[in-house]
């Protein structure tokens, strides 16, 4: 445990930050002293990202300081917060693929002569013994591109580290590393806080922050929990700090559904390194939840399902006939339709038309010798706004210009018109406000049981998950952990199963592998 009279070296204090339509960050204060391991833990979406792109410079805060040694300072951008010596390993990638491995690790920070030309032999050295710091063995000319995501993660941590940083921090670290990686990092943490480095860690691993850190910040909704000594917490602790809502009346009614009518059923999924023997069904009438942690495999079992991304066995039967299903184009004539979180990425044209939008999945039903026909169109478009309250001045307004509720309607609408039998949503209520998600929840329940479909939905906010889900899948590591009836799920249940710490008395055992 870290002595008390270590001083901070980071200080945030009173820090805020707001989006549009969603406040990421309340008055939150966090610290972290010389030679400590600090971790930040919290559901998805309870701002930990946030706080920390405020540290490494990528946002500014709306209000509150942060005091870097005792003094306060402006992080205007990334490069000033590593002068000031913070470095921050994201969850994301940030290498440069067709890069070598020592050019990566020496970005910005190359050895060159008097002339101006880079040091090869001086530079190969230095990546060497960085990669020797992190205990792996990679070859220092090999490319980026070529290597695993484990192989990656590595190379980030030994570039953070080759910039001596008083302040390190890694976000999700050990997500593609194997056991022996991990343990191998822990060691590189320890040895780096014994020489004094601040060491801030994001971690949904709570096993991970019992082994190595000394204290621990709970955030929640945009506000600090609390912080603790990891000697004075423990895990079901942390847990319920996590957790704890009200549901108020946001969600309609649940249906009782069929234990008997499957509309689908997946089995032996598997997708290398991602997805491991997934098997499990879908009620005619039925939203189906999945749920995890953020990188558990959700958003890739349903994108998978839907053949976005190539499965490496299993099969798929909708009302009990097996269908083939390798592509987008293949899932949507079995009947499915996919409902993403990227709205202007996956599911929207922006610069096209409301009207364009919503009639472009379903132009081969409104044409005859190739051409559309207005009046067809018009009639359907038209009752789909109606029916789904979209808020838009004309036909013909670009959907960029409208909010992000109604952007998301017509997602939906575009879908809806091509009738499907099953419909697959990611976290289909992020970037929406209140009333916009309580119009999309009553819509999905009327859609199970007026059309009887049925929908699978992944999504990170707990609420929906206990609100609005007749069952919940918990998913841990590429795996289904956990089953958990509609009537049963309670944000403990959940959690506990979503850090891999299913409970085989309350939940299905034919799914726990934990």
């Amino acid at each position: 445990m870290v002595s008390n009279q270590i001083s901070e070296i980071v200080n945030m204090v009173s820090i805020s930050k707001e989006f549009p339509g969603v406040q990421a960050l309340d008055g939150v204060s966090f610290s972290c002293k010389r030679g400590e391991i600090h971790s930040l833990v919290g559901e998805n979406g309870a701002g930990k990202s946030t706080l920390i792109k405020i540290l490494g410079g990528i946002f500014p805060p709306d209000a509150g300081q942060i005091r870097l040694r005792g003094q306060e300072i402006v992080l205007r951008s990334p490069h000033s917060a590593q002068l000031a010596g913070i470095m921050i390993v994201h969850q994301e990638f940030s290498l440069v693929p067709y890069m070598s491995v020592t050019d990566n690790i020496l970005l910005g920070q190359e050895d060159c002569n008097l002339l101006g030309f880079i040091k090869s032999s001086s530079m190969r050295n230095k990546a060497e013994r960085a990669l020797k710091v992190v205990k792996t063995n990679l070859d220092p000319n090999a490319f980026i591109v070529n290597l695993g995501a484990g192989e990656q993660k590595l190379v980030e941590i030994a570039k953070a580290i080759t910039a001596a940083p008083d302040i390190l921090v890694v976000d999700e670290p050990t997500a593609p590393l194997t056991k022996k990686e991990t343990q191998d990092l822990f060691k590189v943490l320890n040895d780096l806080k014994q020489k004094g480095t601040a060491i801030i860690y994001i971690s949904h691993h709570l096993e991970e922050i019992f082994q190595i850190a000394d204290r621990v910040t709970v955030l929640k909704d945009g506000k600090k929990v609390a912080t603790k000594a990891i000697t004075e917490t423990n895990e079901d602790d942390v847990i319920k700090m996590m957790i704890g809502r009200e549901l108020g009346d946001m969600f309609p009614e649940k249906k009782t559904i069929s234990i008997t009518d499957n509309i689908m059923t997946v089995r032996h999924l598997t997708r290398k390194d991602e997805l491991f023997d997934i098997n499990f069904h879908l009620q005619r009438g039925e939203i189906l939840g999945i749920a995890g942690l953020q990188g558990q495999g959700q958003d890739i079992l349903l994108r998978t399902i839907y053949g976005a991304l190539e499965k490496d066995r299993g099969e798929i039967n909708i009302d009990d006939k097996h269908v083939r299903i390798r592509s987008p184009k293949q899932a949507i004539k079995a009947g499915m339709a996919l409902v993403t979180d990227k709205r202007g990425a996956e599911g929207l044209c922006l610069l096209l038309s409301v009207r364009d939008n919503l009639a472009l999945p379903t132009l081969d039903q409104r044409h005859q010798l190739g051409i559309i026909q207005q009046g067809n169109e018009h009639t359907t478009v038209t009752q789909t706004i109606s029916e789904l309250n979209i808020q838009t001045p004309t036909l013909g307004k670009q959907v960029r210009f409208l909010s992000g509720g109604n952007q998301q309607k017509i997602i939906v609408g575009k879908w809806l018109i091509a009738d499907p039998r099953i419909v697959l949503f990611i976290n289909p209520t992020a970037g929406i406000d209140v009333g916009a998600k309580t119009e999309l929840y009553r819509l999905m329940r009327a859609l199970v049981e007026e059309k009887d479909m049925g929908i699978i939905m992944v999504t990170s906010d707990m609420l929906e998950l206990i609100g609005l889900c007749d069952r919940v899948l918990v998913m841990y590591e590429g795996r289904i952990v956990s089953e958990i009836s509609g009537s049963e799920a309670t944000e403990e249940i959940i959690m506990r199963a979503a850090v891999g710490r299913a409970n085989h008395k309350t939940d299905n055992p034919k799914y726990c592998t934990t």
